[in-house]
């Protein structure tokens, strides 16, 4: 019998850190970013949650996995990638101190990253491992996965079979919203970054 798991990719919200490098590092969410996050699962009935362990995205988790009385998981392989020294700086800071380097970086991600950052080739099989994971062990369920924007770009990547240099055409926003389905092992991605009205 053919089985369709529905998977929720639901990026964290905004951060109390700002719009830097924030990978590895926890941070947590603002006001307007865990209001965000609320209202872009509003009146879906999900049957489990799997969340990054970094807080941004575990904090939000807990409290909606214990309002609902829902199973929650926490995955680490499915933690942003670490930007190395470039943890906690913005792209102003960095333009100003190694331009070339970012220019690098912003052309070829996957072949340029960060000193001392996480390998992308790493990045991209620990969380390639960890969807399939999560596809193939919960079966005909509806999931909500709380994770990141480069984690969510790579699964999308892997669908669909692009680079992860154009998934960065892109957008993925805060609290942005995005569905894929499994069919027996078939995915299919269903809408990218749905947003909801943000007062």
């Amino acid at each position: 019998m053919q089985k369709l798991t529905t998977i929720d990719l639901l990026r964290h919200g905004e951060t109390t850190k700002g719009n830097c490098f924030l990978g590895s590092t926890d941070a947590s969410l603002s006001k307007q970013g865990w209001e965000h996050m609320q209202l872009a699962v509003k009146g879906q009935l999900y049957q489990r949650i799997i969340s990054s362990p970094l807080i941004r995205c575990a904090d939000f988790s807990q409290t909606l996995a214990k309002e609902n009385g829902l199973d929650l998981e926490i995955e680490d392989d499915l933690r942003e990638i670490d930007f190395g020294d470039w943890e906690g700086l913005t792209a102003e800071d960095l333009w100003r101190t190694d331009q070339e380097k970012l220019s690098m970086f912003w052309e070829d991600p996957e072949s340029n990253t960060p000193p001392n950052a996480e390998g992308f080739s790493d990045f991209k099989s620990r969380v390639n491992s960890a969807f399939e994971h999560v596809a193939n062990k919960h079966k005909n369920e509806h999931i909500l996965l709380v994770v990141h924007g480069g984690v969510i770009r790579q699964i999308i990547s892997e669908i669909l079979s692009i680079t992860f240099k154009k998934s960065q055409k892109i957008n993925i926003d805060y609290a942005g919203l995005t569905r894929v389905t499994s069919y027996d092992g078939n995915l299919s991605l269903h809408f990218i970054n749905q947003q909801v009205n943000k007062l």
